[in-house]
């Protein structure tokens, strides 16, 4: 559920394409990259657009659902049982992680600072309150920036894991 609010950038309780075309353009905004330019189109828009497509031809193929160009919550946990256990789905789903790491990444290092794990939460809305515990929990090393590496195996068990005190589960907030 704390995943299907995040890509629910406008709030309506269900996912449209304009949500992910607004998470698209906050993500861009971070680097002051434009729609239409080769630096938007290939890191961000391209990503999010193949993920909204390919939920929306799994529910209506798999699922059969073809109401209207929303997903439901319903439709959301439905479609993610399917394709957690897709191993197409999990790369295209680490090219996703890997792209918005390299967008949130503004200064190039290769890692996450305090600073931008903060620009992250406020892309998808997340409260800032609990930037400082997540990024602690994450940053298993200690060093104070979150490596790729960590940023991924954490959310590859924020995906997979259903025990609750996984760091995993608390990367973005409470679930």
């Amino acid at each position: 559920m704390k995943l299907f609010s995040m890509y629910d950038a406008q709030n309506l309780g269900v996912l449209k394409l304009a949500d992910f075309e607004q998470l698209a353009q906050r993500l861009a905004a971070l680097r002051g990259w434009k729609p239409g330019t080769p630096a938007y189109e290939n890191n961000l828009s391209q990503y999010l657009l193949l993920q909204w497509n390919r939920m929306r031809a799994a529910i209506k193929q798999k699922l059969h659902h073809a109401k209207d160009s929303c997903v439901s919550l319903e439709e959301w946990f439905a479609y993610y049982n399917i394709v957690l256990n897709d191993k197409t789905y999990q790369e295209e789903l680490k090219l996703l992680t890997e792209a918005v790491f390299y967008v949130v990444d503004a200064d190039e290092s290769g890692q996450l600072d305090k600073g931008e794990w903060t620009a992250l939460f406020r892309v998808y809305n997340l409260p800032v309150i609990y930037v400082d515990e997540t990024f602690a929990r994450i940053d298993r090393d200690g060093d104070g920036v979150l490596s790729k590496e960590e940023v991924l195996s954490t959310f590859q068990v924020f995906l997979y894991s259903n025990e609750p005190e996984q760091a995993g589960n608390y990367m973005f907030g409470p679930i």
